[in-house]
């Protein structure tokens, strides 16, 4: 049987949204992953990093390659992380997308620079960094890391536990989501929480939230940066030993 494929035009129709929001790396430039895609300057082929927000059809694409026509809002280079905010496009031999809107992850190495700077002056003053609040449950989660270093602020103990939400929901899908086995640079904040919000599936009964307590969080993007991952944290850390 002959390939089936859909094609729409998101642009045209004022009130769409995108319906599959993926995290991805630019793989090639004017490619596609098809015969059936027209490729433009506009079309490149990006490999799915994380599933955010898909319909079935979609939802298992993880570690797979897609054609994605950009949105033209942003420029992409090869290797560059992006959230993708996409609608189907063309389905056949592979997945063809339309992005409505691309958000580059990694931001410059200044901007790095500066958010690091930030953190130290948060971690000196006790002040935390404000954070939306989201209408939807985080579904909350707790990761258990062994420290290797410590490169700012003290922890005499040899592992920490962090708290972040499993949640992809627009307030919490950039957030860092843990598994077992992800090794990094850290950057851990102190936040306040109500005391006995307790992850989903955990054992026993949660206190009443009456009190407050201050809890280990990583909810910015940049708070993770996998070992692997050039620039960011990694060197303004090697900076520093210099």
């Amino acid at each position: 049987m002959p390939a089936k494929s859909r094609k729409t035009d998101p642009k045209t129709d004022p009130s769409s949204q995108p319906t599959f929001v993926f995290k991805g790396t630019v793989q090639e430039l004017k490619s596609a992953t098809m015969t059936e895609v027209p490729v433009s300057a506009r079309t490149i082929v990006a490999s799915v990093d994380q599933v955010l927000e898909a319909p079935k059809n979609l939802a298992k694409l993880g570690g797979h390659r897609v054609t994605v026509e950009l949105s033209g809002k942003q420029k992409a280079r090869v290797g560059q992380e992006m959230i993708f905010y996409t609608q189907g496009w063309i389905f056949g031999h592979g997945v063809a997308v339309q992005s409505l809107n691309e958000e580059p992850i990694m931001q410059s190495k200044a901007h790095a620079a500066l958010l690091l700077a930030e953190a130290i002056k948060q971690s000196k003053t006790g002040t935390a960094p404000s954070r939306p609040v989201s209408e939807h449950s985080p579904h909350w989660r707790e990761a258990v890391i062994e420290i290797d270093e410590v490169h700012k602020g003290k922890h005499t103990k040899k592992n920490v536990v962090i708290r972040f939400p499993a949640s992809t929901d627009v307030r919490w899908y950039k957030a860092p989501k843990f598994e077992a086995g992800h090794q990094g640079y850290f950057m851990l904040r102190k936040t306040p929480m109500a005391k006995g919000t307790a992850p989903r599936g955990a054992k026993g009964k949660a206190a009443k939230p009456e009190t407050v307590e201050e809890v280990y969080t990583a909810l910015h993007p940049l708070d993770f940066q996998p070992y692997s991952q050039q620039g960011g944290v990694r060197q303004i850390i090697e900076s520093q030993k210099a």
